[in-house]
């Protein structure tokens, strides 16, 4: 008879095999700078297939109007939480401005709450702060405190991570409707609405957020180390060039990223 340690010994080793990898099941929440970004965010969590040999499921659900402090938000939350993701992205907040800046306590509070609800259910929680606004809009104001609840929401938080949305910025983190891209090249980040600068995404600000998202992922150990250890260079060639950047969305409005 053989001993049933060594059994569920066997049985483990079995689960273990390179074979028996489940897909990192990720799924984007947010508002419409995240839908915009949500293509992005796909296609470098993709990429990183090769790198790592583990598969990645992409479930992108941002859209328009979607904030903490919106109608609806929590059945939204929860019908996300019900797909069983390993990963959760969110960014969100331009919708909460006015509340957040009359009580800001409040709505880190209720930042807090939402991160912990995601967390407490086992999923990796990466936030992403909001980019950098027009000077026209006025409402830098709001955003900094905005990003600054959460950044210090998420800094307490074991699992869970913090992306900048001023890597979309320029050198001082300001808005800019060009930068560098992922490439190395300067191009069109930012959209442009009847000849005024815009805050949503062109597919090179999207590809930012994308590879930033990846990288956190990798320096969280979310998703494992290259096979064969760590690689010099992008995955799977230059993704941010694929057939994601034609997507409608980013010619909406019409011409928006073609400056």
């Amino acid at each position: 008879m053989i001993p049933a340690v060594l059994v569920a010994i066997a049985l483990l080793a079995a689960g273990c095999g390179s074979g028996s990898r489940e897909p990192l099941r990720v799924v984007t929440l947010g508002d419409s700078v995240a839908y915009d970004a949500d293509p992005g965010i796909r296609a470098a969590l993709e990429a990183i297939l090769t790198e790592t040999g583990v598969g990645i499921e992409v479930d992108t659900r941002s859209f328009g109007g979607v904030g903490l402090l919106r109608p609806g938000f929590d059945d939204y939350l929860s019908d996300a939480l019900g797909t069983h993701p390993d990963v959760i992205t969110l960014m969100l907040g331009g919708w909460d401005f006015g509340e957040a800046l009359a009580d800001p306590d409040s709505y880190r509070s209720r930042a807090d709450q939402v991160a912990r609800r995601i967390t407490d259910a086992g999923v990796f929680l990466v936030w992403i702060g909001l980019p950098p606004t027009p000077p026209g809009e006025g409402i830098e104001e709001h955003r900094n405190l905005v990003n600054d609840l959460v950044a210090s929401v998420v800094g307490g938080l074991r699992d869970a991570g913090y992306v900048t949305g001023s890597l979309l910025g320029d050198s001082s983190g300001a808005f800019t409707r060009a930068g560098i891209a992922v490439d190395g090249t300067l191009q069109q980040v930012r959209k442009i609405r009847d000849g005024n600068d815009d805050g949503h995404l062109c597919p090179a600000g999207a590809a930012l957020l994308g590879e930033a998202v990846a990288e956190l992922l990798k320096t969280r150990h979310v998703v494992g180390v290259p096979i064969g250890g760590p690689q010099v260079g992008h995955p799977q060639g230059e993704w941010w060039t694929g057939e994601w950047t034609l997507d409608p969305r980013y010619d909406d409005p019409p011409g928006g990223c073609a400056g």
